[in-house]
């Protein structure tokens, strides 16, 4: 009997997920931006306001939509990380999955978790993705911190 050696999912199939995942959620940031984005008079004059844009100077209510963006973004990746999936639709149309180390299910905890450490991944310019280059089972830094991984497969 032998042990079958997981294979991990590297660094551009996981890119790719991520840009399809942002796809999908586009259409309903773009929705969030006209509820919560603006007032009515950034409304009236947003493209001399894009212009100008300073977040320092950014009014209350785009504040609010940064913060329901990102509200989103981490129950959209909790919800389906901890799913029987495993996945976002990004990563099931790219054929791969998050677990634990062992490939089993995340709790939902733990996909929250592992969401916020993303947003660290991401709040560092990026650098918390490159270990997925350099390590052997292509960790990030989220993965790092919450101890999952992503693997090449799809669940079931």
């Amino acid at each position: 009997m032998t042990i079958e050696q997981p294979i991990y999912a590297g660094f551009w199939v996981r890119v790719f997920a991520g840009l399809l995942d942002m796809a999908f959620l586009l259409p309903i940031f773009v929705i969030l931006f006209f509820f919560f984005g603006m007032d009515d008079f950034q409304s009236i004059k947003i493209h001399s306001n894009l212009q100008n844009f300073s977040y320092f100077n950014a009014s209350s209510h785009s504040r609010y939509f940064d913060y329901i963006t990102y509200a989103v973004s981490i129950a959209y990746v909790a919800y389906f990380l901890s799913s029987k999936k495993q996945a976002t639709f990004g990563k099931r149309i790219m054929g791969i999955y998050v677990g634990n180390r062992d490939g089993s299910k995340l709790s939902a905890a733990k996909a929250i978790a592992r969401s916020l450490a993303g947003l660290f991944s991401a709040a560092t310019l990026g650098l918390g993705y490159l270990p997925i280059i350099f390590t052997a089972e292509k960790t990030a830094l989220h993965d790092l911190i919450c101890n999952t991984r992503v693997f090449h497969g799809k669940k079931i």
